[in-house]
């Protein structure tokens, strides 16, 4: 799936309220309601895209290899499978409280993708680039990282997809990404088998986004890409913990 392709055409639901581009908060928690308004999340969206772009004029451009440039490009491809396989769990789960996470992830990250998308417009940088990712995070960093607080204590390399076959089909792109064989599974399930790999898939997955919300915290030139990274961090973790006790829930092994 293409990064362009990735970022358009996707339906969402309308959040019940929005925070400022540059000013991400931790969210108050689930929605009640399952609902749906596509034009008004649109509008909201793109005037964020156009603040986001106005405020990189006069923060400066980060460099071509810049933590903040790879940053925003690796994560809006990493947010996009989890606004993919949000949408199949909305849409067809069977558990009300998991779909209310399906909603939270697909409006949060969503939003985030066009965030960093209009960043790097406004930085005059391509939304791709070739080659393999996450070179922005530094050599072993990026191959092999091992963080605590970001994986469970697990290295990169030992989470599912990753370094695991020479098969395309079962190897992911970066760090806590479904493989295309984890996302036909899904994509062709439904109820509670539904349910509990999608849960499964995205503790991965946050896993994943973690590590390099983590580095970027730390190490990114802008205050902005900072200040994301952070919320990201926050908003992940909160989730993972309330998807493993789902799992629970259901009758599932915690991921």
């Amino acid at each position: 799936m293409s990064d362009t392709d990735s970022r358009a055409g996707v339906d969402l639901p309308a959040p019940a309220d929005q925070a400022p581009a540059d000013e991400p908060r931790p969210r108050r928690g689930r929605r009640s309601a399952l609902w749906w308004t596509p034009v008004a999340l649109v509008l909201v969206a793109a005037v964020l895209a156009v603040g986001a772009a106005l405020g990189s004029v006069f923060d400066g451009s980060p460099g071509e290899g810049s933590v903040d440039v790879g940053f925003a490009r690796d994560m809006s491809e990493h947010h996009a499978q989890a606004v993919q396989m949000a949408m199949i769990e909305f849409d067809r789960g069977s558990d009300p409280t998991s779909r209310s996470v399906a909603q939270d992830i697909a409006l949060t990250q969503q939003r985030e993708i066009g965030v960093m998308s209009a960043w790097l417009s406004g930085w005059g940088r391509t939304q791709t680039v070739s080659g393999p990712p996450m070179r922005w995070m530094g050599g072993t960093d990026a191959a092999g990282m091992t963080d605590g607080g970001a994986t469970g204590g697990h290295d990169m390399h030992d989470m599912p997809g990753m370094g695991t076959t020479a098969d395309p089909d079962d190897t992911a792109r970066m760090p806590g990404m479904a493989t295309p064989a984890e996302l036909r599974r899904l994509a062709s399930s439904s109820g509670r088998d539904l349910d509990v790999q999608f849960l499964t898939l995205m503790i991965h997955h946050h896993r994943g986004g973690l590590a390099m919300a983590q580095y970027a915290a730390r190490h990114g030139e802008q205050d902005r890409t900072r200040s994301l990274a952070r919320a990201m961090v926050l908003n992940q973790s909160i989730e993972i913990d309330q998807m493993q006790n789902d799992l629970v829930r259901l009758g599932a092994p915690r991921a």
